[in-house]
């Protein structure tokens, strides 16, 4: 599950909008600054080893792109594919679909501004993730070994914050206490999302936050607390309840 934010909601929405056309077959002379690395499903006439053997060359090509400023990855990566773009000398966007990888080497992405990452099951830390200080926009989808979130805390410039479950596992969040700090925050999405704590009050005092999407399971009186900490979100309410 992606968050869809309008447009006119928030001005690094583009970077989720304005893909380029798919290709799966790269060459060093690649000199775009937008990549959109498709799956092999759409080539058809490939035999596994074929489409295996492209994309295995990704892991050589990718980090020679030096023109590459946003990259979007549909098909499932593995570390070393991942470890590759992370050599990527320039990128400022990264949208992964879903992975295997098992860890991230965060200092290596320290320039990113956007950083989807789709479900990642085997994904075990956020240790690091601090490094990342220039994101405006960071969004998780089942990472389902990981529920302390702390790390977070130190991203003070973000923006638009996605924390998802997939659309068969729940996500599971200590608590959103580290969020109290990230007073710049517009949007927060906890779609399949729960949290154990059950409690919003690290989001009373966020004076940006106007947009939230939860599901149905939060207590009422937290509800009703966050209402009249942000009044902004209380006309938006019953559309979250009835998500």
């Amino acid at each position: 599950m992606s968050i869809n934010w309008k447009e006119s909601d928030y001005s690094g929405y583009e970077w989720v909008k304005e893909k380029p056309d798919a290709v799966f077959k790269i060459d060093a002379d690649y000199d775009s600054d937008r990549l959109l690395l498709s799956g092999p499903s759409i080539h058809e006439g490939l035999s596994n080893y074929q489409e295996k053997k492209i994309k295995d060359s990704w892991v050589e090509i990718l980090p020679q792109l030096n023109s590459v400023e946003m990259l979007w990855v549909a098909p499932k990566i593995n570390q070393k594919i991942f470890d590759a773009i992370c050599k990527m000398p320039n990128l400022k966007g990264l949208w992964i679909k879903h992975s295997s990888i098992n860890e991230i080497t965060y200092n290596a992405l320290s320039n990113l501004s956007y950083f989807n990452l789709g479900s990642s099951t085997s994904l075990t830390s956020l240790k690091g993730i601090e490094q990342l200080s220039q994101l405006k926009w960071l969004e998780f989808e089942n990472i389902k070994k990981i529920s302390d979130i702390t790390e977070i805390s130190k991203l003070r410039n973000l923006k638009v914050l996605g924390l998802n479950g997939s659309t068969w596992t729940t996500q599971k969040i200590d608590s959103l206490q580290p969020l109290a700090t990230l007073k710049d925050l517009e949007k927060l999405s906890l779609v399949n999302t729960r949290v154990t704590d059950k409690s919003f009050k690290a989001l009373h005092d966020l004076p940006l936050l106007n947009e939230l999407n939860v599901a149905q399971w939060w207590p009422d009186n937290e509800v009703l607390e966050l209402q009249q900490a942000n009044p902004k979100l209380l006309k938006k309410w019953k559309e979250w309840r009835d998500w």
